[in-house]
């Protein structure tokens, strides 16, 4: 049987981790194997559980989503990192992308891109959804 990808999920809100959870559990590639509402969770969870993926709402509580996404780029450099946006912007992305993240949605368009952007990830940055 193949293994799972690994994910962890921070976000400070709980309707966005619930149906996260619900569209990564529907397909069996994927298994989210925690979920963090702070850096400092996120941080701890990450160094724990060393998931194969870590998604990032850049809008968490108190403003650090970009804290979140740095200090988790320091800690394990190789593990992709995709952030959720609350608006496309170019000015998120080039942030969450300078930050380490390795990909950039904006969470208007998670439902239709997120397994896409799961299942393509490479070492150069992946932005959806976004206008240049």
């Amino acid at each position: 049987m193949p293994r799972h990808q690994r994910i962890l999920v921070a976000d400070s809100s709980k309707y966005f981790n619930n149906s996260t959870w619900r569209m990564l559990m529907a397909d069996t590639e994927f298994e989210i194997v925690g979920m963090a509402d702070s850096t400092a969770e996120t941080v701890q969870m990450a160094v724990l559980l060393s998931p194969d993926i870590i998604l990032v709402d850049l809008s968490q509580s108190e403003n650090c989503g970009l804290q979140t996404v740095a200090a988790l780029h320091q800690i394990s450099p190789h593990t992709p990192i995709i952030t959720f946006m609350p608006i496309s912007s170019s000015e998120y992305t080039r942030a969450s992308l300078d930050a380490g993240a390795t990909a950039c949605l904006p969470k208007s368009e998670m439902a239709g891109e997120l397994l896409q952007a799961l299942r393509n990830l490479s070492p150069a940055p992946l932005v959806l959804g976004v206008p240049s």
